[in-house]
Parts: structure tokens; C-alpha cells; sequence
């Protein structure tokens, strides 16, 4: 009989850690993606926070020089868009 009370006690710690782990992952994933600006004009607003540009399907031709101004960002989509020449300070 102790063993079954033993067995339920260890089972119900188990699914308590695990429930844990889970968690913790969650948020660790959630801390880590950052934020995806659509609007060039908001994220200038924070230039230095700016990780990720999104600027699919905004019709451009060129990219605007203002880009160069977001120091921190590290990537930046230009899908479905109508360029024809790329910036210098991008190529960097």
C-alpha cells in the first residue's frame, strides 16, 4: 500500500515539473523573438530598438535612406516589392 502512495506522490511531482519546464520555455521563447515593424515611420520613432523590418508588399522602387539610421537591425524584408537598386549602406 505505501508503495502505491509513493508511486501517485512521485507521478504527481513529475507532471508538476514537467508543467514547469514547459512554461519556462514558453517564455524564453517569447522574450527572445523581437518585434517586427511594418512602418518605417514607427520604428524610426526607436531606431535603436528596430531588430526586424518588415516591408513586404509596400510597393517600393528604392529603398528609403532613412534605413540606414536603424543601427540594430538584423533583418529586413523586402518580398514583393519593385526594387531596382540597393543602398550602400545596406550592402554592408
Amino acid at each position: 500500500m505505501n508503495f502505491r502512495i509513493i508511486l501517485t506522490y512521485l507521478q504527481k511531482i513529475i507532471i508538476s515539473l514537467l508543467f514547469l519546464i514547459n512554461l519556462s520555455c514558453k517564455i524564453q521563447a517569447e522574450e527572445v523573438e523581437p518585434e517586427a515593424y511594418q512602418d518605417l515611420t514607427k520604428a524610426l520613432q526607436n531606431p535603436l530598438d528596430v531588430r526586424v523590418l518588415d516591408l513586404s508588399e509596400q510597393k517600393l522602387k528604392a529603398l528609403p535612406k532613412k534605413i540606414g539610421q536603424l543601427k540594430n537591425l538584423q533583418e529586413l524584408n523586402l518580398d514583393a516589392n519593385q526594387l531596382t537598386t540597393i543602398l550602400k549602406e545596406i550592402e554592408q
